[in-house]
């Protein structure tokens, strides 16, 4: 019998020796990391190449190309071309088609120097022209671009749009062939960070093709990391390694699959995650989170993270009740944010006091808490200085909520009930279509409502900027104004320009431009065999899949190897019995 052990042990030490050859259906060598099929070396702990598949699912849409169409944008438009600048998880700006960047003296237009040596997929050089032609596309009356307005910073850009002004006067132009000026209409220190969204369009693609170039995988030219290999409509849509892209972002991933569906009859994300169709979701569902909590293999795969969004009510402040501050206060200190995270919320939001959520650049949420904190005696205090003791005398009030999903219903129900037990005020609650509400809104025709806005780019600008005068809300303060001016004006001082926008937003707090009530917190779930830097935590230390827009998510990512299942000792113990 000690013979035969003997026998069986060598063998199974000489198999072991040359388990990574016989496994390694790709070829490489023994113990060398593999390289993937555009020459990009993967990490030491990477599966083979043919195992470097990300599936996901994504709406599906009409269009793939950025300056084209937002809201109709199809997944894919993000990573088959390529951006003058790129986020990391971080929220710092890194090199992409632009290897470096920098204002003229006078602040009032910024310089891109181009990568010299990229390309298209169709072998056509990209350079600083490209760029011109792509923003012109943007402005462009013809084009119709649903998204125009994100790019008003550009010099003579409003004027473009509304056909007043040609397209060669816009504040765009190739100094070389590999030199880029974007002029503005004022110093803006933040045009780099808006400039995150500039991916490229083909000029090449869209003079022989038009807009159906980027609907069809034949006709479909990248000059990003991955290019277009299929787009099967209502199924799914393939993205590829590009070979051709010579830029810094050189993907881990061979493949990238969308399976698509539409807004009216999303997938069973959660099944199809457990059934393994997907290797990443997001789960929006209060019973299935709290399934997944509980679920020993589940929760150790499940990601939460603050969104860079802010859900708020906006009080018409030009027209008694809410031009007397001190009823704006009493009603800031009469709602019980923690209380409407843990129920109507729960797993969903955190609670908010200032526009700017945690993490996001110049936030003083924590340092800003006390000023719009819970204290309902402070808050019937202050509306009986108001003239409304226990609210007797304050005049009907309506608080509309747009149309939206169960939770924030809820929320507001919840806000609706503690004005009322807290102040003695019964707000008539009132449920508006999209519609309805945004043209109120925008004209200054609601006296309370509840808002949220999510971020356009990472700087303050994106948020703080909403609050200027004559913009959505019926709320003016000149200083505020001053102050937001003044911060988007400081170009070579970060440190400066962060503090300006903190000033700024404290006025906000104090004078009670918005009642903030609470912060998205997104969940999602992706597998562990999913890596990459991306996915690690960041600075304020939490991990997220932010996509392709923030993170550098599908540059980074890679499916690491899956180890064997631990079953070595039972095996023997079966062979050979216990010693």
């Amino acid at each position: 019998m000690k013979k035969h052990r003997s026998l069986i042990l060598l063998i199974l030490i000489g198999i072991a020796s040359i388990w990574p050859v016989l496994m390694s259906a790709d070829g490489q060598q023994a113990g060398s990391p593999y390289v993937n099929s555009i020459g990009v070396v993967l990490p030491a702990d990477a599966a083979a190449p043919s195992a470097q598949s990300v599936r996901t699912f994504q709406l599906d849409h009409t269009y793939m190309e950025w300056f084209r169409t937002i809201y109709k944008g199809t997944y894919g438009m993000r990573i088959i071309q390529e951006p003058l600048i790129r986020l990391d998880k971080a929220f710092n700006l890194l090199p992409a088609a632009a290897e470096r960047w920098w204002p003229s003296e006078d602040g009032l237009t910024w310089y891109f120097a181009i990568r010299q040596g990229m390309q298209f997929s169709d072998g056509r050089p990209l350079t600083a022209h490209d760029y011109v032609y792509t923003l012109r596309r943007g402005a462009d009356p013809k084009n119709a671009y649903d998204a125009e307005w994100y790019y008003r910073p550009i010099k003579n850009w409003g004027e473009v749009v509304g056909g007043r002004l040609p397209l060669d006067s816009l504040g765009v132009h190739a100094l070389d062939d590999y030199t880029l000026a974007i002029a503005t209409e004022e110093r803006c220190a933040y045009l780099p960070d808006l400039l995150v969204d500039s991916w490229v369009s083909p000029r090449q693609a869209i003079e022989k093709y038009g807009d159906a170039w980027s609907t069809d995988a034949k006709t479909s030219i990248a000059s990003g990391p991955f290019y277009l290999a299929e787009w099967t409509k209502a199924d799914r849509v393939v993205m590829k390694a590009n070979p051709h892209y010579h830029g810094p972002a050189k993907p881990y991933l061979e493949t990238l699959i969308g399976k698509l569906y539409t807004e009216t009859t999303p997938p069973p994300m959660l099944a199809s995650y457990e059934a393994n169709e997907v290797d990443h979701v997001r789960i929006t569902n209060q019973a299935e989170l709290a399934r997944i909590k509980t679920d020993l293999n589940l929760k150790n795969e499940l990601h939460a993270f603050t969104d860079f969004d802010t859900y708020y009510l906006t009080m018409n402040t030009f027209r008694p009740p809410f031009d007397n501050l001190k009823v704006r206060q009493a009603f800031s200190h009469a709602i019980d944010r923690e209380a409407i995270c843990r129920s109507a919320l729960q797993g969903f939001a955190i609670p908010a006091y200032s526009m700017l959520p945690p993490g996001f650049p110049a936030s003083s949420s924590e340092a800003f808490k006390p000023i719009q904190g819970y204290d309902p005696a402070l808050a019937r205090k202050l509306l009986a200085e108001a003239g409304y003791p226990d609210g007797r005398g304050f005049p009907r009030t309506e608080m509309w909520i747009r149309r939206d999903v169960r939770p924030v219903h809820d929320a507001g129900e919840a806000i609706h009930a503690m004005v009322r037990q807290n102040l003695g005020i019964d707000l008539v609650l009132r449920n508006m279509e999209i519609k309805t509400f945004m043209d109120a809104l925008n004209s200054h025709n609601m006296p309370i409502g509840l808002v949220r806005f999510g971020y356009d780019f990472v700087d303050p600008s994106s948020l703080m900027n909403l609050w200027l005068s004559m913009g959505r809300h019926a709320w003016k303060n000149d200083f505020f104004d001053r102050q937001v001016g003044y911060a988007g004006t400081i170009v070579n001082d970060r440190k400066e320009r962060m503090d300006a926008y903190q000033v700024a937003e404290r006025m906000l707090v104090e004078e009670v431009g918005g009642l903030f009530v609470w912060h998205t917190v997104l969940n999602q779930m992706w597998k562990s065999k999913v890596k990459g830097e991306a996915l690690e935590p960041n600075r304020f230390g939490y991990s997220a899949w932010r996509g392709e827009q923030v993170g550098n998510t599908a540059f980074t990512l890679y499916i690491a190897q899956q180890s064997l299942p631990d079953s070595t000792g039972s095996l023997w113990e079966r062979w050979f019995g216990k010693e």
